[in-house]
């Protein structure tokens, strides 16, 4: 596949990623999305009147604060038009429908707004989502450089997924942690393929940070930097002076972090502490295991408007045991071929970002039934590198190049669907009373 050919690819799958994107940011009436009231009355807040709410008027004031301090600016930028644009505006809402397909708010076709400030935040993470994008097909270049079908299609896999869509397209900062992760899987991708000590020196810092001001969703990707930035020093660079050098360096990171934002590190070791540690009370029940797992898939797939309204179970199920055999495939053929593959290492990278995205989501669900699948966004470019190039191996030659145009096709439909059996007769409803 030429080079031309492929940058049509990527073209259409930008253009399809922004116009799917913007889809959803208009079609779900504001507030429907993941906590969004409270991630947008944060910013709000601290345009109007300079500071944040406590966290007993606001339960999202844990979060590290790099999203609101950019959505503040947006937010004062609109209140110099007018300041209507960007009020803070909250219809009757019934906390009782969760996990029901009814709406959660009481929009109608007379008291619903369009509140543009949040429509541009909105529209702001959609950007933030194609940074992401582009640090993950910088990073497929890099694992599988001479298999195009490859990158192509697990890019579309990525970029079309109807729940990222959905996420990346409403007020929260999963957005701004999915660009954080795409940004340290491609910097652990490099780590692995040159020999410059300097890039590591500047990822190893940015693999703490990161977390800590964008969201602790990033922490497993981070995590899985370090382990990456470990391995090969202690096996491929003789000088392990550089090992301990970097060990200095973090704690000194840490050590500054601590003195110079006391508030943020404290507020992120209570939540990692309460994550690691804790349990639900109904945490090794077969019954809380089954409902979590179906959670953690569906809110993966695709699953919009405070959990209730989803992709069938049929297509949740096929994507993921596409997935699940895809990566085993993969896992299969990287043993066979290890010692052949020029790029075994940078798999094996992206194998360790997978596995600690994985293991911190399994122990995020045995303490809290939230929705789940969101999280694994930050590494959701090497989860669909895995998933897709385990099938492109077991295709018959003849289908391999179509393998792009089936995904694109696929998950095209499965937002159309979405959109027409789930949001459009739910969700819709405001311009159509």
């Amino acid at each position: 596949m030429g080079i031309i050919k492929e940058r049509r690819w990527m073209a259409l799958i930008f253009t399809l990623y922004f116009l799917l994107a913007l889809g959803y940011s208009l079609l779900m009436p504001i507030w429907e999305a993941p906590d969004e009231p409270a991630h947008y009355h944060i910013a709000w807040r601290l345009a109007r009147m300079g500071g944040f709410p406590t966290l007993k008027n606001n339960y999202e004031m844990n979060q590290p604060k790099t999203f609101y301090y950019l959505g503040s600016q947006i937010i004062r930028m609109l209140d110099q038009v007018d300041t209507h644009l960007s009020d803070y505006f909250l219809p009757r809402e019934f906390k009782e429908i969760i996990r029901k397909s009814e709406r959660r708010f009481d929009w109608t076709a007379d008291n619903y707004r369009f509140l543009l400030g949040v429509y541009a935040l909105r529209w702001l993470n959609i950007l933030f989502g194609a940074g992401a994008l582009w640090f993950i097909w910088k990073s497929f270049q890099t694992v599988a450089s001479e298999q195009t079908v490859i990158r192509i299609a697990a890019f579309a896999l990525s970029a079309l997924t109807p729940q990222f869509l959905h996420i990346m397209s409403s007020v929260s900062n999963d957005a701004l942690g999915t660009l954080a992760g795409a940004l340290l899987f491609y910097l652990g991708l490099q780590i692995i393929n040159t020999r410059s000590n300097m890039l590591t020196l500047i990822s190893i810092p940015l693999a703490v940070i990161l977390p800590l001001t964008t969201k602790l969703t990033v922490l497993p990707v981070g995590t899985a930097l370090l382990v990456i930035v470990a391995w090969k020093w202690m096996f491929n660079n003789p000088q392990k002076r550089w090992l301990v050098f970097c060990g200095v360096l973090i704690l000194f990171g840490i050590s500054m972090l601590f003195f110079l934002f006391p508030e943020t590190i404290q507020t992120a070791a209570g939540e990692i502490t309460w994550r690691l540690f804790s349990l639900h009370k109904n945490a090794w029940t077969y019954k809380y295991l089954i409902f979590i797992f179906d959670q953690i898939i569906s809110t993966y797939w695709g699953k919009v408007g405070w959990l209730a309204v989803g992709l069938p179970a049929a297509v949740v199920i096929f994507l993921t045991l596409f997935g699940l055999i895809g990566m085993l495939m993969n896992a299969q053929n990287l043993i066979k071929t290890r010692l052949q593959n020029p790029q075994f290492n940078a798999w094996m990278a992206t194998w360790i970002i997978v596995l600690c995205m994985i293991a911190a989501v399994a122990k995020n669900a045995l303490t809290t039934s939230a929705t789940q699948g969101r999280f694994l966004f930050p590494g959701i470019g090497a989860l669909s590198l895995l998933m897709i190039s385990g099938w492109y191996d077991r295709l018959p030659q003849r289908f391999q190049p179509d393998l792009p145009l089936l995904v694109i096709v696929f998950m095209l439909l499965c937002n159309l669907a979405l959109w027409q059996f789930g949001i459009l007769p739910i969700y819709f409803q405001p311009f159509l009373d």
